[in-house]
């Protein structure tokens, strides 16, 4: 666990690429079935959003270095 200056907390770990690809599918999975605002918060669909992205460049990285 690690803290940045703003107060956010951080953790770090260590995902074999099947991890990643699951983890990639639930967040898109997630996305689609989202219920929207107001039940849900507006930031969390860009929360999700963001974490789609940053899995599918791990997912895009691993299938350019290691395929």
């Amino acid at each position: 666990m690690n803290q940045e200056d703003d107060g956010t907390i951080v953790y770090q770990l260590e995902l074999n690429p099947e991890d990643v690809n699951l983890l990639y599918h639930c967040v898109c999975k997630r996305l689609e079935n989202w219920e929207g605002s107001p039940a849900r918060p507006a930031e969390e669909q860009e929360h999700l959003w963001s974490m789609k992205h940053g899995l599918y460049r791990v997912v895009l990285d691993h299938k350019f270095h290691e395929m």
